[in-house]
């Protein structure tokens, strides 16, 4: 049944698990634009090279951010990088519900460490989960036992990621120059995962809490963890050079100036995959592409300023990617989770489940 919900006013609200209303998000100006989008690209920068990159004070660039944080409106996470990705399994879940279940079973799905998002989408299912589970087996376990088994539940389908070419640490606002680009992110600074790199055991828990704060101090982290400061900043160091973690500046969506969010589900030759899908991966727009075993190759997940900007979009995709077939369609209607934060209606962030992959 799809998207029977919509027609009788039955989507996400506060009974999803998201927390009531707040009334509309308040619009932030250029300075809040470029201070998310300096931790879009360095999302654990001392306040004071925030500072130099935007030309205020260090003690600014704290509070501002700070007045974003605290109401919801931006915020940074983080979760396993390549390295963790290629050892775990991500997969896409298409679930259909029934009309009456929808807000319920939302509600109970948005609570699970293993389901990192949700999205109520248009077209072809009603909802959409982002999973994150230990291997395949696990994954069978989830969709079967747990979403599956949810009252009102009436199908689901998986499509799991062979390999993620981008994804939403890479997405940005384009508020900065170059110049202040070069300052926050220098040749040369970016993480890179060694091909020894491990996510060991005991990194889990630091994992865990940076998902929830990917600005936690060394101290609130060992705070959290149990752990020595000392050893909370050998770890996190070296786990954020190596790129077992990655930290990733979020903003509501309401307030990013992109408040549409469009998958295209799409076929590409064998052969031309990964040319083709590291091309669109490069698009500005594009915020995740990733190859899946399923009956398209790619799921490609943009996000744009206005519904007839989608077309725009494939239109531009289709005439620099002629070997691209976009088959499907399908636009997010309301976005109740995130990478483990839940979201109000505006897209502001109340609350977080720890994304336990392991559990």
């Amino acid at each position: 049944m799809k998207n029977s919900a919509t027609a009788n006013g039955t989507g996400p609200s506060p009974e999803d698990g998201r927390a009531p209303g707040l009334g509309p998000a308040p619009a932030l100006d250029e300075t809040d634009l470029a201070l998310v989008n300096a931790l879009q690209a360095a999302p654990r920068a001392s306040w004071t090279l925030v500072g130099q990159a935007l030309g205020i004070s260090a003690v600014t660039a704290a509070r501002r951010w700070e007045r974003l944080r605290s109401r919801g409106l931006a915020w940074v996470t983080a979760y396993g990088g390549p390295v963790v990705q290629d050892t775990t399994c991500t997969a896409y879940v298409e679930v259909d519900c029934l009309p009456s279940h929808l807000r319920a079973v939302t509600a109970r799905l948005v609570r699970d460490p293993h389901i990192a998002g949700v999205e109520h989408v248009s077209g072809g299912t009603d909802l959409l989960l982002t999973v994150m589970a230990a291997d395949l087996t696990a994954l069978s376990r989830l969709v079967v036992d747990v979403v599956g088994a949810q009252e009102g539940v009436t199908s689901v389908r998986s499509m799991i990621a062979t390999h993620l070419f981008t994804e939403g640490s890479r997405w940005d606002l384009r508020s900065l120059d170059p110049r202040q680009r070069g300052m926050l992110r220098p040749a040369g600074g970016e993480a890179s995962a060694a091909g020894t790199a491990v996510l060991a055991p005991e990194d889990r828990p630091l994992l865990i809490a940076l998902g929830r704060d990917g600005r936690l101090g060394y101290g609130d982290l060992a705070e959290a963890t149990g752990m020595s400061e000392s050893t909370v900043r050998r770890r996190v160091t070296r786990m954020l050079a190596n790129g077992t973690a990655i930290p990733r500046c979020e903003i509501a969506q309401s307030v990013s100036g992109f408040p549409t969010f469009v998958h295209y589900l799409a076929t590409v030759p064998s052969a031309e995959l990964g040319r083709v899908a590291s091309s669109i991966s490069a698009v500005a727009e594009v915020r995740m592409c990733a190859a899946i075993a399923a009956r398209h190759a790619l799921l490609i997940i943009a996000w744009v300023r206005s519904i007839p900007d989608t077309l725009r979009l494939e239109a531009q995709m289709a005439e620099r990617f002629p070997e691209l077939v976009i088959e499907d369609r399908r636009l997010t209607l309301a976005n109740p989770k995130r990478m483990g934060h839940l979201l109000d209606a505006e897209g502001r962030s109340v609350d977080f489940v720890p994304m336990d992959v392991w559990s």
